[in-house]
């Protein structure tokens, strides 16, 4: 996973504009792996935390958290974000999935290991088996992940956004609304070894305004103001004026799915 550096001038809208997972997925993970904050045993490991939109909500359930990021910008916003939360069991350490079998060392074997965003950046099969080593018997893995809305969404406004990103930025993926593909998360963590493998979805109606679909963009990584350069308040000047002649305000329909196993 080690890109880190890519990330690096995102922190700051990541942790503004990407909405958190929300109460269910969080109540998913507690009752589907049983964690308790009065458990000695229920330690989390959440690897690419990005801004600790998973490790900072999963602290208020576990003894202890450790969240893993390669980018120390990510990490700065993730401390800010606990320490504003008075998360006190999460602790954030510089690092990536190739130092998964070290990290029990900060706090023993892991009852759980999340995943949010950042598994697609992995190489899959070597990440799951170095969390199998980490992973106390009975515990598992849960992979998060959710729409990410200017190529996979399906609203009128977000094809306004993509073209007005095309017309600054080299490169950007296409906009191919939603996608099956031939293999999912769970035969991944199936080939894997993991058991009882299923699959949670939640959805829900978001509206943003202008200004948070401006930060939005700048979060992804094809889009970062360090990608941008010296073209990013052309660019920013140019969507909002788009966005206002749209009228606003701006919704779409998110899902976010949770993948999960047992060791």
């Amino acid at each position: 996973m080690a890109d880190g550096p890519r990330f690096e001038s995102t922190a700051t809208h990541y942790a503004s504009h990407r909405p958190g997972y929300g109460d269910a997925v969080v109540e998913l993970l507690c009752d589907r792996f049983d964690l308790r904050a009065d458990d000695p045993g229920a330690r989390v490991l959440d690897v690419g935390c990005g801004t600790g939109e998973l490790a900072v909500p999963l602290a208020s359930h576990a003894a202890a958290v450790v969240g893993v990021d390669p980018s120390p910008a990510m990490l700065a916003a993730a401390r800010e974000r606990a320490g504003d939360a008075s998360a006190e069991s999460v602790r954030f350490v510089e690092g990536d999935d190739t130092d998964i079998g070290s990290l029990d060392a900060l706090s023993g074997a892991f009852q759980l290991t999340t995943m949010g965003r950042s598994f697609h950046w992995m190489h899959s099969a070597a990440t799951l088996e170095r969390i199998r080593g980490v992973t106390d018997p009975g515990g598992g893995v849960a992979l998060v992940s959710d729409t990410e809305w200017l190529t996979k969404g399906t609203e009128d406004w977000q094809e306004t956004v993509h073209e007005v990103v095309a017309e600054y930025v080299d490169d950007v993926p296409d906009r191919t609304g939603p996608v099956e593909y031939d293999r999912t998360w769970g035969d991944h963590l199936r080939d894997a070894g993991f058991t009882a493998v299923e699959s949670a979805t939640t959805t829900e109606r978001r509206v943003l305004d202008a200004d948070a679909v401006v930060g939005y963009v700048l979060s992804l990584s094809f889009c970062s103001p360090e990608t941008l350069g010296d073209r990013r308040r052309a660019f920013e000047s140019a969507l909002h004026e788009r966005l206002s002649d749209l009228g606003g305000p701006f919704p779409y329909e998110r899902a976010v799915e949770v993948v999960s196993g047992y060791v």
